[in-house]
């Protein structure tokens, strides 16, 4: 019911169709996770709503996730703890896809570091493509690092917790960056058709 009314609020059909795409991502992960299928689980699964309305699974706390999607892409990033049913801050994760986009030094200037910046605009100066790349490398993983810590892009020099992060470059024209309170990532990104998806669950 959660999935369906995000997507129901999506306007556009390719909204429409990113956000169902998460949403069976989701399901996927969650029936490898518990070795189960999405048949048996949907009746058993429910959200509840913690800090900066960030949703957590129940009965499986121990359990944390994240969607993003950008371009003809969805992404799901999921952890398990020690124990299904006890939550823990250090299985948080954070995961953002983001379709390469030129670089925009004014947006940069309000999320990314001095150095940061300086980097971005000697870059413009070589290599536009490269600039691009660069820049959108350091959104996403401003991105995923926002969504971990609930703060958003704009709001992460506050936090004072250790992250760790890892960025994937993906279908040649897209970056996943993912961030945890743990150093440990997957080494590549799977990559699955939406009608598989269908066809699985």
């Amino acid at each position: 019911e959660v999935r369906k009314e995000k997507v129901d609020a999506c306007r556009r059909e390719e909204d429409k169709l990113r956000s169902l795409g998460a949403g069976l991502l989701f399901a996927y992960a969650l029936a490898e996770t518990l070795n189960s299928s999405w048949s048996v689980l949907k009746d058993q699964i429910s959200f509840e709503y913690g800090e900066h309305e960030k949703p957590y699974l129940k009965p499986w706390k121990g359990i944390c996730f994240n969607l993003s999607h950008s371009g003809s892409y969805a992404v799901c990033a999921i952890t398990v703890g020690e124990n299904l049913y006890e939550y823990e801050e250090k299985n948080e994760v954070g995961i953002d896809i983001q379709k390469l986009i030129p670089c925009n030094l004014r947006t940069g200037k309000k999320a990314f570091s001095e150095a940061e910046c300086k980097r971005l605009e000697a870059l413009l100066l070589q290599d536009e493509k490269k600039a691009a790349l660069e820049f959108s490398k350091l959104w996403s993983n401003k991105e995923s690092r926002g969504k971990l810590l609930g703060t958003g892009v704009f709001l992460q020099e506050s936090e004072e917790k250790e992250v760790f992060g890892r960025e994937y470059e993906f279908a040649g024209e897209y970056i996943v960056s993912v961030a945890g309170f743990e150093d440990c990532f997957v080494e590549e990104v799977c990559e699955m058709r939406i009608d598989e998806l269908m066809n699985i669950l």
